[in-house]
């Protein structure tokens, strides 16, 4: 039996996210847009989002070939990218079997390739290290390990390689990562995939055969606010309700670590919401949420289960009213800046326990 008592929960539009994915799409109409779902799709569930997405997308990508074979037990039959490649020689049969296009950015990656008889048939990308050094095989690298794949794993292959600082657009760096990258394209006659969210925002010249939707799909922007990102709606709401209402003196203090202190006789509201369901615990007093049409400031520390919240000067405010976190009335970077973090990390930290409620 499922019983939910509390009401926290991260909505979920799904229509919004189809239209971020037309939207970005429609920047760069002679690529082909996949949608990265890695991580449960940024904590959106990445079942629902790759269905609603199925008529939609060529290609998904996730992280590891643990959530690619979770998609297929959801019955998820879209082509699947796994963008760090095998974790173990056995995947690339799970590869073939499933068909899992595989990222490739390693010497014993390479090695497990070659040792498969017969001999590796899926899709392959080569990730190229053209300056984040994180993964990938260094630009002069490239020519020994194109010598060691067979004519027909080169003639499907992608070359990818992925900004450090796409989101910076008076940056150098990106035009002189994609440059690199595209001498080996020219070279090897290859396609080629570059741009991430912020690359086909603001990098369009980086607009290969595949680019990588990733943040935008979501409705929050990998660039701040500008034009380009505007017509971007959040698909999470995260919500949550007031369950207690009391008023304190001037000089008292709320919740754990005496950290503020009431300047004058202060109405607070409990909200049912903390940082085991994924709100930052390092949320700075004054981070607004939105209730009834206004922004109310948190005080205090943020709890496990519960947040507090000034609502002296709301009015009308009263118990098992909605508390909105961020969505389409607070904007997630607006709390991200007030937590020394940013919006991928609290879309992806929303905990399981959290009900997602989807509509469309």
């Amino acid at each position: 039996m499922s019983y939910t008592s509390r009401l926290t929960k991260a909505i979920i539009d799904l229509d919004a996210l189809v239209k971020n994915y037309q939207y970005i799409s429609n920047l760069s109409s002679n690529s082909d847009t996949i949608a990265v779902i890695k991580a449960d799709a940024y904590g959106h569930d990445a079942s629902k989002v790759a269905q609603a997405l199925s008529s939609k997308v060529n290609l998904l990508a996730v992280a590891f070939i643990d959530e690619a074979l979770a998609l297929r037990a959801d019955g998820i039959e879209t082509k699947v990218l796994v963008l760090e490649g095998p974790f173990k020689e056995s995947d690339l049969e799970l590869a073939l079997e499933n068909n899992f296009a595989l990222m490739l950015h390693s010497d014993y990656q390479i090695d497990w390739l070659k040792s498969m008889s017969p001999e590796f048939s899926g899709d392959i990308w080569l990730k190229v290290d053209t300056g984040m050094n994180r993964l990938g095989f260094q630009v002069e690298q490239v020519d020994n390990v194109m010598s060691q794949l067979s004519a027909k794993q080169i003639k499907n292959l992608v070359l990818c390689s992925h900004f450090a600082t796409a989101d910076q657009i008076d940056c150098e760096r990106p035009v002189k990562q994609l440059k690199k990258l595209k001498v080996l394209v020219k070279k090897y006659g290859c396609k080629f995939s570059m741009a991430n969210s912020a690359g086909i925002l603001n990098w369009p010249e980086s607009h290969g055969h595949y680019n990588r939707l990733g943040l935008a799909l979501y409705g929050a922007s990998p660039i701040g606010e500008s034009r380009k990102s505007r017509p971007l709606i959040p698909a999470m709401t995260l919500q949550a309700n007031i369950i207690a209402i009391h008023t304190v003196k001037v000089g008292e203090s709320v919740g754990y670590g005496n950290i503020w202190q009431a300047q004058r006789d202060t109405r607070l509201a409990t909200v049912a919401i903390g940082y085991a369901d994924g709100y930052p615990r390092n949320a700075k007093s004054g981070t607004p949420v939105y209730i009834n049409g206004s922004l109310a400031p948190l005080v205090g520390r943020v709890s496990m289960d519960m947040i507090t919240v000034d609502i002296t000067d709301l009015k009308h405010t009263t118990i098992g009213d909605t508390v909105e976190l961020w969505g389409k009335n607070l904007n997630i970077d607006i709390v991200a800046q007030n937590s020394d973090t940013i919006n991928y990390e609290l879309l992806t930290r929303v905990s399981k326990r959290v009900p997602r409620l989807f509509v469309s």
